[in-house]
């Protein structure tokens, strides 16, 4: 039965990171781009907090690299600006998950905002630049979908009983 779980367990998160992954490449007009949350630095944190057992810094990096091969930006960009947000959450996770969701949207917002900041500098070595109205926006709009993430997340973890 353990076994069981543990493998819903994956096939849910799998199944949420493809979404997430899709979603990051979803073209969209320049207008409503910088409306996109950043699902997947979202998950990460999500993933590393609530389940630190399963999910740490190689599961971001992983994460990361997969992102920079689908989006075909510089590679490693994405790996290690998660592998940092996630070993910030492993070292913080107790303190964050006892916070209000609105107390994890801000740091939340921090987390995806310093995300964004270490990508844009890495990409920007690589010639690509973003405004920095690109990357608050990014970040503040991710924060606000916290809770939506959040609280789906937890439904579908307590539907499949998963710890």
């Amino acid at each position: 039965m353990v076994g069981k779980l543990k493998n819903t367990y994956y096939v849910i998160v799998i199944i949420s990171l493809c979404i997430a992954m899709f979603v990051a490449i979803y073209p969209m007009s320049d207008r409503y781009s910088e409306l996109r949350p950043e699902l997947l630095c979202l998950l990460v944190i999500y993933w590393v907090t609530h389940a630190p057992q399963n999910f740490g810094v190689l599961f971001a990096w992983s994460v990361g690299l997969a992102q920079d091969v689908i989006e075909g930006v510089a590679w490693g960009a994405h790996a290690m600006a998660l592998s940092i947000v996630a070993y910030i959450c492993l070292v913080a996770y107790q303190r964050i998950k006892n916070y209000s969701v609105w107390h994890q949207s801000i740091w939340v917002f921090i987390f995806v905002g310093f995300h964004q900041v270490t990508v844009n500098w890495v990409q920007g070595l690589a010639g690509y630049d973003a405004t920095p109205k690109e990357l608050i926006l990014s970040a503040m709009v991710s924060a606000l979908f916290w809770p939506v993430l959040f609280v789906s997340l937890m439904r579908i973890r307590l539907i499949y009983r998963l710890g």
